[in-house]
C-alpha cells in the first residue's frame, strides 16, 4: 500500500541503517560462536556430546559466508514488505517456520520462539507506540506488533531460516540460539527506539501517551536489569562461554513457565513463602528415610547386593514421591514460579544422578537421601544454582567424585562409604543445612580422601614399579637381541662361539643397556658393540686357522674386563669360553638369532583403530568398570599406560595390580560392551548434569515435573 514520499524515505533510510547495524551483528555472532563451541565442548558429559560441538564447529566454518549472505537477503526481504505487503499477509510468525510442519522442527525451533517472545515482552511497550506510528502512515491500517519492521518475531523467522543450512545437533543448536539473542535480538530496542523518535519528529502523534499493560509473562524488572547491563569490557571466551549457560538457564525456565499453566489464586489466598515451603520440606526430611525402599535406608547394613535396578528405580520414584507430596502439601498454585523450578530443577539433578553410570549403584542409593535436603537448600540459597563455589555444590561434586575412585564395592566396609554415609546420614539429620556446616564436610571429606590417598599409595607405587621394571627390562632385552642380531645373524662361528653369545653374550648387552639407560646410547655401549664385533671376526678367523695369540690373548682381556666386570655370576661361563678359544672347534654353527618367526599383525578395522587411539589417550586414574555381561561387574583404575609395549596396568582403590592387559584385548573388550570407561571422572557432575538437562528440556517441549 503506498505511502507519502516523505515517509517513504525516512522508512528506507531507517532501514537500510538497520540492515546494516544487523548484518555486522550477525557477523559478530559468527565470529565468536567458534570459540563457545569449543568452551562447550569442553564441559560437555560426554564424547558424544563434545563430537556434537565439534561437528558444528565446522559445519559454521564450511557455510558461515552462505549464512551471512542468507541473513543479509532475508532481512532486506523482510524489511521491504513493509508497508506494501503487510496487509496481504496471510500468515503470521510461527505458521511457515517456527509452527513448521512436523514436530522435530517445531522442536528445533521451539526455543528461537521463546527468545523472540521474551524480547517482544521486554520491549512491549516502545513496540506498542512504534506499531500505532506506523499504522498512521500505512493510511490508517493496522499495524501489529509482530509486523513491526525488523520485530523479535521476524528476526527469529529469519534466524530460523539461516540455521536450516546447518546440520547440527540440538544442543549445539541451542548455543547459537542464546548468541543470536545476545547479539542480534537484544539490538533491536535501539534500532525500534530511533524509527520511533523520526516518525515523532516527523509529527506522527508525537504527543501519544498510552501506556501499554504488560503480559504478565514479561520479564521481571530485576531479570531486564541483569540482561540490560553492560559489562564495560570485551569478553573473554570463558566469559561469554558463562553467559551464554546462563540465558541457556533462562530460557530453559522460560520454557518450562509458558507449558506450565496456573489457576490464578482466589481473593484472599496467598502465594506460599519461602519459609512455609521450607517447613514442609523439613517435614518432608523428617520420614524421608522410611520413604525409601528398604534395602538402602541409612539406619540399615547396606551391602552391593542389595542394591540392583529394581532398588534404583524404587529410589527414584520415592524422590518424585517427596516433590509431590511437598507441591501438594503447599498447593501447585500457591507455588511461585521460582519455586517450582527449584524443586524440579533439584529433582531432575538427582535422576541424572541416577542414570550417570560413572557413579556405582551404591552411591546413588546413599546420595539419594539428599535430594530433599538440597530442594531446601536451593529454596533457602539461590546461589546454588548460580555459583560455582556455593559449598553444598562443592560438597555434592566431592562426593560424586570420592565414590568413583575409593568406593570398594567388593567389602563396603573399606574405602570412602562408611565416611561419606555418616557425612550423609549428619546432613538429613540437620534442622538447618547452614554453608559453614557443608564447608566442614568438604574438609573431613578432603582429609578422609588424602589419608585413604597415602594408605594405599605405596601399594599401588609397588605395583606401578614392578611393571615398569619389568618395561624396562623387556626392553633392555629386545635391544640387546636387536644388536647381537645385526652383527652375528646368518654369520657362522665355532660352537662354543654360539653357546657363549646366547647364554652371555646378550645378557650382558641387556644388563648394560639397563645401566647406561635404555632410551640413549653411551660410550660403554659403543664399546660394547666394538666389543662384539672384534669377538666376530676373531670366531671368523678361528674356523679360517689365520688367527693370531696376539688377537687371542687380547679378546680374553676384554672379556673379562668388559663382560666380567658387569657380570661377575658368569665368570665360569666366561672361563670356559676363554679356554676353548685355544682348542679347535668341533663344528661350526650358523647364527639365527631372528629365527623366532614373527607372527604378521592382524588388520584392523577402522572402529578398532579409533578405539586404540581414544584409550591410548585416556589419562591416569581414568575408571574402567570390567565383566559388565556377567552381571558382577567391578572397576579399576588405569594406574599406568606402557606405550612401548601396548599394555594397560590397572589397579583396585587400594592400588593392588587386579590386571595388566594388552591394547588390543581391552580393545576388543570394550567394543562387545564387556568393558567400559569413565574418563571425566574428575569433572564437576554437576556441571555434567546441568548441561545434560539443558539438552532434555530443549529437545522436549513438555517438561515433566
Amino acid at each position: 500500500m503506498p505511502i507519502s514520499y516523505k515517509f517513504r524515505y525516512l522508512i528506507n533510510d531507517w532501514q537500510q541503517h538497520a540492515i546494516e547495524t544487523l548484518n555486522e551483528k550477525f557477523r559478530q555472532q559468527l565470529r565468536s560462536t567458534d570459540d563457545v563451541l569449543m568452551e562447550f565442548a569442553d564441559k560437555a558429559e560426554s564424547v558424544n556430546i563434545q563430537n556434537h560441538f565439534f561437528e558444528a564447529q565446522r559445519e559454521i566454518w564450511l557455510k558461515m559466508e552462505d549464512m551471512s549472505l542468507d541473513f543479509h537477503d532475508l532481512l532486506v526481504k523482510f524489511l521491504g514488505k513493509f508497508p506494501d505487503e503487510i496487509n496481504e499477509q496471510k500468515q503470521q510468525l510461527g505458521s511457515e517456520t517456527l509452527s513448521l510442519v512436523n514436530v522435530d522442527l517445531y522442536e528445533r525451533n521451539l526455543a528461537l520462539h521463546t527468545l523472540a517472545e521474551r524480547a517482544e515482552r521486554k520491549n512491549y511497550q516502545l513496540l506498542y507506540v512504534l506499531a500505532q506510528r506506523l499504522s498512521v502512515i500505512n493510511e490508517g491500517h493496522p499495524i501489529k506488533i509482530g509486523d513491526v519492521p525488523a520485530s523479535p518475531r521476524q528476526m527469529a523467522e529469519i534466524f530460523a531460516r539461516c540455521v536450516d543450512r546447518l546440520s547440527i545437533e540440538n544442543d549445539a543448536l541451542l548455543v547459537l540460539y542464546t548468541l543470536y539473542d545476545k547479539y542480534v535480538l537484544t539490538e533491536l530496542g535501539e534500532l525500534h527506539e530511533e524509527l520511533n523518535q523520526k516518525l515523532k519528529e516527523a509529527g506522527i502523534l508525537p504527543n501519544l501517551k498510552y501506556k501499554a499493560k504488560i503480559n504478565p509473562g514479561a520479564a521481571s524488572e530485576k531479570q531486564q536489569q541483569n540482561e540490560d547491563k553492560d559489562s564495560g569490557h570485551e569478553q573473554t571466551t570463558e566469559e561469554l562461554g558463562e553467559e551464554t549457560l546462563s540465558r541457556i538457564h533462562d530460557l530453559l525456565m522460560a520454557k518450562r513457565a509458558l507449558q506450565h499453566k496456573k489457576k490464578p489464586l482466589p481473593p484472599g489466598v496467598q502465594a506460599a513463602s519461602t519459609q512455609e515451603v521450607v517447613n514442609v520440606t523439613n517435614n518432608i526430611i523428617h520420614r524421608e528415610d522410611t520413604s525409601f525402599p528398604e534395602p538402602v535406608q541409612l539406619g540399615k547394613t547396606v551391602t552391593r547386593e542389595s542394591v540392583n535396578a529394581e532398588v534404583l528405580s524404587q529410589v527414584q520414584r520415592a524422590m518424585q514421591d517427596q516433590r509431590t507430596a511437598l507441591k501438594e502439601t503447599i498447593g501447585n498454585d500457591r507455588l511461585l514460579d521460582e519455586q517450582e523450578n527449584i524443586i524440579d530443577l533439584v529433582g531432575m539433578l538427582f535422576e541424572r544422578m541416577l542414570d550417570d553410570e560413572r557413579i556405582p549403584d551404591i552411591t546413588k542409593a546413599l546420595l539419594g537421601h539428599l535430594h530433599t535436603p538440597y530442594i531446601k537448600i536451593g529454596l533457602l540459597s539461590p546461589k546454588l544454582f548460580s555459583s560455582k563455589d556455593h559449598p553444598a555444590r562443592v560438597f555434592l561434586d566431592q562426593a560424586v567424585e570420592a565414590s568413583a575412585l575409593w568406593m570398594n564395592e567388593a567389602d563396603l566396609d573399606e574405602g570412602i562409604y562408611p565416611f561419606l554415609k555418616d557425612i550423609v546420614f549428619r546432613i538429613v539429620r540437620l534442622r538447618h543445612q547452614e554453608n559453614d556446616e557443608f564447608r566442614e564436610f568438604s574438609e573431613m571429606l578432603k582429609d578422609e580422601i588424602t589419608r585413604l590417598e597415602e594408605k594405599f599409595s605405596i601399594l599401588e607405587k609397588h605395583s606401578r614399579e614392578a611393571e615398569q621394571g619389568q618395561e624396562l627390562m623387556s626392553r633392555a632385552k629386545s635391544m640387546a637381541r636387536a644388536a647381537a642380531e645385526h652383527i652375528f645373524d646368518g654369520k657362522t662361528v665355532p660352537d662354543y662361539c654360539a653357546h657363549f653369545i646366547e647364554q652371555v653374550w646378550i645378557d650382558y648387552l641387556t644388563l648394560l643397556r639397563l645401566r647406561e639407560g635404555v632410551d640413549k646410547d653411551s660410550p660403554a655401549w659403543d664399546e660394547a658393540l666394538d666389543l662384539g664385533r672384534y669377538l666376530l671376526s676373531t670366531s671368523e678367523e678361528i674356523l679360517a686357522d689365520t688367527v693370531q695369540q696376539t688377537q687371542l690373548d687380547t679378546l680374553s682381556e676384554q672379556l673379562w674386563t668388559q663382560v666380567g666386570g658387569l657380570l661377575p655370576h658368569k665368570s665360569k661361563d666366561i672361563e670356559r669360553f676363554v679356554q676353548a678359544l685355544e682348542e679347535k672347534p668341533k663344528e661350526q654353527i650358523t647364527l639365527h638369532l631372528s629365527k623366532q618367526s614373527k607372527k604378521a599383525k592382524p588388520k584392523l578395522s577402522k572402529k578398532m583403530l579409533e578405539t586404540y587411539k581414544l584409550l591410548r589417550a585416556l589419562p591416569e586414574n581414568t575408571v574402567f568398570e570390567f565383566d559388565l555381561r556377567s552381571g558382577k561387574s567391578y572397576r579399576a583404575r588405569l594406574s599406568w599406560y606402557n606405550h612401548f609395549s601396548d599394555r594397560f596396568l590397572f589397579v583396585n582403590n587400594r592400588g593392588k595390580k587386579t590386571s595388566l592387559m594388552d591394547i588390543a584385548d581391552l580393545a576388543d573388550e570394550v567394543l562387545k560392551g564387556n568393558v567400559a570407561y569413565y574418563e571425566d571422572i574428575k569433572t564437576s557432575f554437576w556441571e555434567r548434569a546441568m548441561t545434560a538437562i539443558k539438552t532434555i528440556l530443549e529437545r522436549s517441549p513438555q517438561t515433566t515435573a
